[in-house]
């Protein structure tokens, strides 16, 4: 071996590769990962309206009853939503039980129940389930609806069906918001 490296033993030359390639493996390990990975989306705030509420911090939830209006990306109505927490006071889901609606831009969703899992941002449909979108609508026993990826599974129970209508045309209003409280959404749509 020439220059520097000749007044290095072999033994002395294998360690100091192994610790130089390690080094590297390390802040590869660590700086890769921050610059590839996606950040997560920032979990927003839950606004919900109710004629009464009960809470049971001890167990890690509260009960909304009476014209329920739950406002996060989407607004949520119903006669009853249980709220519960995990160990860090985080919301983990949401359970609406009684003339769910749903509304998200241009959908509209309907169901008996509703379940909003936060962590995943999945909201499970069931008890007729219908999810309309502009002109288009969808019906079945389950609908599974994932808010960030805008997809959505449908599934029947019993030898049921599925049923979509598609029309050719689509006839997408954006609601426009202005004067429209998220009440009044709520009450304007059983």
């Amino acid at each position: 071996m020439h220059g520097w490296i000749s007044f290095m033993p072999r033994s002395a030359w294998r360690v100091f590769l192994a610790t130089v390639f390690i080094g590297i493996g390390l802040i590869s390990a660590l700086i890769v990962p921050a610059i590839v990975a996606e950040p997560l989306p920032a979990k927003k705030p839950v606004t919900v309206l109710s004629d009464t509420m009960q809470a049971d911090k001890s167990r890690g939830f509260v009960v909304f009853r009476g014209n329920v209006v739950a406002i996060e990306d989407f607004t949520l109505c119903a006669d009853e939503l249980t709220v519960t927490y995990g160990k860090d006071n985080e919301i983990n889901d949401m359970v609406a039980v009684g003339s769910v609606r749903i509304f998200q831009q241009e959908k509209v969703a309907t169901a008996a129940r509703a379940v909003y899992d936060r962590t995943s941002r999945k909201i499970v449909l069931t008890g007729q389930a219908e999810v309309v979108q502009c002109s288009d609508s969808v019906k079945g026993d389950k609908i599974t609806v994932s808010l960030d990826d805008d997809n959505a599974m449908v599934q029947s129970d019993g030898g049921g069906r599925v049923r979509a209508v598609i029309m050719p045309q689509k006839n997408c209003v954006q609601p426009s918001g202005k004067g429209i409280s998220e009440e009044a959404r709520c009450k304007g749509s059983r």
